[in-house]
């Protein structure tokens, strides 16, 4: 379920930030919450067909297999490398929430669906005045559903961790969007294309690497990857390219780096390139 999750929610690889820390920290596996980590943005319900539309329908199908089959082989992997180190007590600074309210399961999933709204409305594509009516309205939906089905100290608790998990990952997502702006100009674009016009393990790895600094909104990946196409770029490096970087950046480890710690985070960032670059260049030498 967890390498599917894209496909049922909307976000980008700093969206899913909160929700992956939240899974971590309420006991879900360690594979499985990393697979939900590279998933959630690298599987849209929405990239697909616009990846069909620009890339052709090839393309995005291949794409989108090799995804679900990379989400299972980083988390399996991580799970593999750091299972004897993985234990409730090694998510530090992490508290369980108090349940102390009696529910009926649809009144939980109303709740919930109406707080995935406000994260759908607040990322989709729409006019400013559209989204801040949307937001609004669910957000307002959501505060009454708290109040009606879950006692006071739910609903501090849940502020309070709310608040939490913004001090941890706001400033450092300013950090890392900072230093992505920074590094981007100073590679240029035409210079990848040179480098990844044929598929090898060096074009595929550059490609990648490239995917990992340049961070690009949900979405604006694929008419960016048409661009490298035109450019010259070979179909393996650029499938290395998308791959990789709808669901990892600069300020993603930055923020992942504090949640499970910097030799987990640069595993993950390992095992995203390996795998990326593997999937890249052998679909490169069937195209």
């Amino acid at each position: 379920f967890a390498a599917t999750s894209g496909l049922i929610i909307e976000v980008c690889s700093c969206t899913i930030l909160p929700l992956f820390a939240g899974s971590w920290k309420k006991g879900a596996g360690f594979g499985p919450a990393i697979a939900f980590l590279f998933a959630g943005p690298g599987i849209t319900l929405l990239s697909t067909p616009l990846t069909a539309s620009i890339l052709g329908t090839r393309f995005a199908v291949t794409k989108l297999i090799l995804s679900i089959i990379m989400a299972i082989a980083i988390g399996l992997a991580m799970e593999f490398t750091f299972r004897e180190s993985i234990n409730p007590e090694s998510r530090e600074g992490f508290q369980r929430l108090p349940v102390t309210g009696k529910r009926k399961t649809y009144q939980s999933l109303l709740f919930f669906a109406s707080l995935t709204l406000i994260m759908v409305a607040g990322t989709a594509p729409l006019e400013l005045n559209n989204k801040l009516l949307f937001v609004g309205l669910f957000s307002v939906t959501t505060a009454i559903l708290a109040k009606q089905y879950y006692e006071p100290d739910e609903i501090s608790s849940w502020m309070h961790e709310t608040y939490e998990f913004f001090k941890m990952i706001f400033p450092i997502l300013l950090i890392g969007v900072f230093l992505s702006g920074v590094i981007k100009p100073l590679i240029p674009q035409s210079l990848i294309a040179i480098i990844a016009g044929q598929n090898t393990i060096l074009a595929n790895f550059a490609a990648a690497l490239f995917g990992v600094i340049a961070y690009f909104p949900t979405l604006v990946e694929v008419p960016v990857a048409k661009m490298f196409m035109d450019l010259g770029m070979h179909e393996g490096p650029l499938m290395s390219y998308l791959l990789v970087d709808p669901g990892i950046s600069l300020q993603t480890l930055l923020v992942v780096n504090t949640i499970i710690k910097p030799r987990k985070t640069m595993m993950y960032a390992f095992y995203m390139l390996i795998f990326g670059v593997a999937a890249g260049y052998i679909y490169g030498l069937f195209v």
